[in-house]
Order: C-alpha cells, then structure tokens, then sequence
C-alpha cells in the first residue's frame, strides 16, 4: 500500500511506514480510531485537536429501592388511636391490609411474633422493599452536591489571597427530597403515606407505641433508606450508587383530593409529591452495595451468600430477564457490578421448562468489572429467549394456577 496519504480536505502527504488495513486508515484519518477512542482520550492529548468519536453518556435513569419502616401497627396498637381502624381490615386481598403488610413487615407472615398475624397475599413477605413506590416513582430531586468547604485569606496589600479546603465534603447533614409518584386506582401511594405520617406523629404524641425491641435500642421505627442506582443503557450494570442515611416523609397532599372546581369534572389528581426529610447521603461507596445487599438479606434470609444455592435459588439469566419482571429479589454483584435478579427454583423451571443447571452463565473471568463495567467476554443471545416464548408462555398459565408466581 503507498505511503501517500490524502486527508478528507484533499491535502496529499506523504507518511512514514505502511499502512496496515482499515485500523491504520481510520487511525489516521480527521476523527482517529473508533475502537480506541476511549483508551486514547485517557491516555495522551489531542494536540491535533480531532473531532471527538467517544460516544456521549447514555446512562438509564435506574431504579430507587424503599426499604420497609417498621411501625408497630398490631390491633392492640391500632385500637388506640380511631383513624387507624381501617387497617383492621380483615380481608386479605384489600388495600388497608395491604398498606398494613407494607408498613409492618413483622406480622406479614402465617409465623408470626406473638400469635398475631395478618398475612397479605398481595405483598411479598420476603421483600424488604416497597414495590409500590420503586414501580410509580417518577421524578426524584433534592439529592445535594458534593462540595468542599474552602477558607480564603484575607487579601493583602496588593490584593494578593490564597485558598485551601477547610472542611469535610462528606454530606452528614439533613437535606429535603420531593419524591413524585403516579397515581393509580384506589389511591393507594396517598394512603399508604398517610398512615406513615399520622404514626409517626403519633408516636411523638405517645399515643402508639413502637415496639418494644426499638424502644429498647432507641430506634426510630418510622425511617426508611432510599437507594438510588443509575443503571448502563442494557438496565444490566449498576454504574453509580447512592443512599441516604436515613429519611421519612413529612407530608402528604390529603387536602388536593379534595379540593373542587366545576370546570374540571374529574379530579386529575395523577401524581403525588411527597416530601422527605433525609439524613445525609452517601454516593458511590461499595459499603452502598454491601448494605444493599445485607438489607435484601434480611427480608429473604435465603438471599444470603452462604444460603442461596441450598435455599433452591436460581439466578435469572440476563436473556430470560423480561419472563421475571414483577418477579424476584435484587442483588448487585459486588465484583462485576451487575444488578441480579433471583428466584426460587420452583419458580424458574415453571416458567422455563429448564432446569439452573441446563443455562450456561457467563463467565465472571471474562467480564471487565472496570469503570466502563462493559462485557468483554461472551454476552447470553437474546433469540435464545425469543424462540422460547412460544413454550414459554404456555407454561405461564400453569405456574399461576399452582400458586408459584
């Protein structure tokens, strides 16, 4: 090949060595080499000052994660103040009974604590998080800056001053979120906040009282922590974390449902604000995904490291990923930053016909758990998925009706 180049203004020169395939002839053309764009923007400068190939951020909006409070919400607790009354629903499948289960995680369940139970079939008692508020949520804002305090000198004589960093960028102090969620039929994001927030007054009052466990160790029952995760464009891989250390509502917009206007016939009430109070906040810590996971652990004890194989848990493989949604417990890989899904055994071979030894997993020696947190090895093919559907969905209808999903 001849060692004349011509660039895309068609100035022809002459370059030294010999061009080598496709590789040499984007490496020396206006914009560079696609596939070493990101390496080279790391490694050295664009003196040549070339347009830039690297592909901008794509990143997806991800998820927030609620954990469950802990309010003690049983009939002797209840009894005590009127407006809790409700919540004595006995009826399985109602939403009081079920704003209930999500608010007191303890009794949701046939073995319960002190012979008292009031078992909800529409809340997952193994689920330390509100699905709830995770599936409505719809804008999220407040999250604070990292910023670092700085001390400037006084300027002297010819105005001359210096600065340095005069304190911590930590963020331990409180803050206010304003969490947004959609409304559905039945309102049940507005009640479910509203029982939250009249316990916890409450609880000030001393009219209801925690339980006892949290009185003794002085905690506050009604907190929960939200995790916030940016996902990559696959919805696969956690590429930023956050927390907060705690936080709780502080108000509920009870009084715009009632509000009354003749030009507007139905009240489109379709989102909720609630606010936040939060107590510090945590970015980009893995100790963010070790308290994720220890959290999932302790609603589905079987989710521990140690308990998932023998407790008959499978992981959902990435090309089945869509059969699950609504299904499963969430735990980010702490080596390949990966976002898992798992479910029960039972629940997998209903839905797939296969077994979790039959369905190969990717290889963690071939995945780059790097910044880019990018497959570099053999990525699961989605038509796998797609050719099974067909059998698939067949098999939906007999899990449904045996009680496993």
């Amino acid at each position: 090949m001849s060692n004349l180049f011509t660039d895309i203004w068609g100035r022809t020169f002459h370059q030294g060595g010999k061009v080598n395939g496709v590789g040499d002839v984007w490496a020396r053309s206006a914009i560079g080499n696609p596939s070493t764009a990101i390496t080279e923007t790391l490694y050295g400068l664009n003196h040549r000052s070339l347009a830039n190939s690297i592909p901008i951020n794509k990143d997806y909006y991800g998820l927030a994660f609620f954990t469950k409070p802990d309010l003690r919400l049983t009939a002797s607790n209840l009894l005590k103040l009127r407006k809790f009354a409700p919540l004595l629903s006995s009826r399985e499948t109602s939403l009081p009974r079920a704003i209930r289960a999500m608010l007191d995680f303890r009794h949701n369940s046939t073995d319960s604590h002190n012979n008292e139970s009031y078992p909800c079939s529409l809340i997952d008692p193994k689920q330390v998080f509100i699905p709830l508020l995770t599936n409505q949520l719809i804008s999220m804002s407040g999250w604070p800056d990292v910023e670092l305090p700085t001390h400037t000198s006084d300027a002297g004589v010819y105005g001359e001053q210096f600065s340095f960093a005069d304190g911590i960028a930590d963020i331990y102090r409180t803050w206010d979120m304003t969490a947004n969620f959609r409304n559905i039929p039945g309102d049940p994001v507005t009640m479910l906040f509203y029982y939250w927030v009249l316990y916890a007054a409450a609880v000030y009052e001393g009219t209801l009282t925690p339980y006892p466990d949290n009185l003794a160790e002085n905690t506050i029952d009604y907190q929960t922590r939200i995790y916030r995760v940016v996902l990559d464009s696959s919805k696969r891989f956690v590429q930023k974390i956050a927390c907060v250390g705690a936080a709780f509502p502080t108000s509920v917009p009870m009084g715009a449902a009632f509000n009354f206007d003749t030009d507007v016939p139905i009240n489109r009430n379709d989102q909720i604000a609630i606010s936040f109070r939060c107590i510090g906040a945590e970015y980009m810590d893995d100790m963010i995904i070790h308290d994720f996971n220890a959290a999932v652990e302790m609603g589905n004890a079987d989710m521990g490291d140690k308990h998932r194989q023998n407790a008959g848990m499978t992981k959902v493989p990435y090309e089945y990923i869509f059969l699950f949604n609504y299904l499963g417990y969430p735990r980010i890989n702490p080596m390949t930053f990966e976002l898992e899904w798992w479910v029960y055994t039972d629940q997998y071979v209903a839905m797939t016909g296969e077994s979790n030894q039959e369905h190969a997993e990717v290889n963690l020696d071939e995945v780059d758990s790097g910044d880019l947190n990018t497959i570099t090895g053999k990525v699961p093919s989605m038509s796998k998925a797609t050719d099974k559907v067909q059998t698939v969905s067949g098999k939906i209808g007999g899990a449904l009706s045996a009680g496993l999903i």
